[in-house]
């Protein structure tokens, strides 16, 4: 069992809480947020608060998540790694990629766990969709869709859509092709909010292969759906509901292939957290590594870029 903890206690932090204090190999022995109205959170689940993170370090949890804003990663995670802790950071790892090397070089040094919570990869949904690809039940995958929108919930506040939402989709679309794209370009606008708040990337990846990312805070409603375009046939896959349709190529209308599609059962968030922490008791490889991460960031980094340059910006 490894005593865990979590600092911020926001929207993904108080997840977090609640789930570490489920997991049978889990001890949770704190929680650190300034807000001391988050106390009645760390009260509900039987461990310590703090509003000093760096009071929480000094009881020495095994692993922390790190849950506070993106412009904070830097400094608490250093510090965590300092204190010999291993690490659970939220996405985007940080908000600068020397920051985020250099964090993975610091937990490389100390022979400490530095997993990044791109919580996608741990959805039963995309599990499935991953073995379905991976079986070549759908020929040539050609591109991968991916929409994710919904309405501005004010949580986050230091950066704009294509850091906080594209790095789970550019990740995500990554780990199906199981290759990184080379290029990308996109454009987005700010219409209500300090930031970007709706965007649309191209990911060029090897053979001509593409990867579409829309992601708005625009919208009404929630969505979050990736579309698998392959030579056999087209896959459909609800991240929310973790449903699956796959559709044969009928050229009289495209009808169900084989209904939908069985996904087990599971609370994506639950998921990461029980791997990450028979990581560290296993000393395993992290399912999302802190280079997955630098990955991700960079190409939002260059889409940015691309924003600004209205071209595409090659990603190194």
């Amino acid at each position: 069992m490894l005593k865990t903890a979590v600092i911020g206690a926001g929207s993904m932090g108080r997840h977090h809480v609640r789930n570490y204090a489920e997991i049978p190999t889990s001890q949770l022995i704190g929680l650190a947020d300034p807000d001391e109205a988050r106390s009645e959170l760390a009260e509900k689940h039987g461990c310590g608060f703090f509003t000093d993170y760096r009071a929480l370090l000094d009881q020495k949890p095994d692993l922390i998540t790190i849950a506070a804003p993106t412009t904070l990663h830097y400094q608490i995670a250093n510090d965590a790694l300092d204190a010999g802790c291993h690490l659970l950071i939220e996405k985007p790892v940080s908000d600068d990629l020397e920051k985020a090397r250099a964090l993975m070089a610091k937990a490389s040094e100390k022979k400490l766990k530095l997993a990044v919570g791109h919580i996608e990869r741990f959805n039963p949904a995309v599990m499935e969709l991953k073995r379905i690809i991976e079986s070549g039940e759908l020929g040539e995958v050609l591109s991968i869709n991916n929409l994710r929108v919904g309405p501005y919930h004010g949580r986050i506040l230091d950066t704009g859509i294509i850091l906080d939402l594209g790095t789970h989709d550019v990740d995500l679309i990554s780990y199906l092709f199981n290759e990184r794209c080379h290029s990308v370009f996109a454009t987005a606008t700010k219409r209500k909010h300090n930031h970007e708040d709706h965007a649309v990337l191209q990911l060029g990846f090897g053979q001509g292969h593409t990867g579409i990312i829309q992601t708005s805070w625009l919208a009404p409603y929630r969505a979050r759906n990736v579309f698998v375009v392959g030579t056999e046939h087209f896959a459909l896959c609800d991240l929310m509901n973790q449903l699956i349709l796959v559709y044969d190529d009928n050229p009289e209308g495209n009808n169900l292939l084989a209904g939908l599609r069985p996904v087990p059962d599971g609370e994506p968030l639950k998921n990461e957290l029980t791997s990450v922490i028979a990581n560290v008791m296993e000393d395993t490889e992290p399912l999302c590594t802190a280079e997955d991460s630098i990955y991700a960031l960079s190409v939002c980094k260059a889409a940015l870029q691309s924003v600004e340059s209205g071209r595409s910006q090659d990603v190194v």
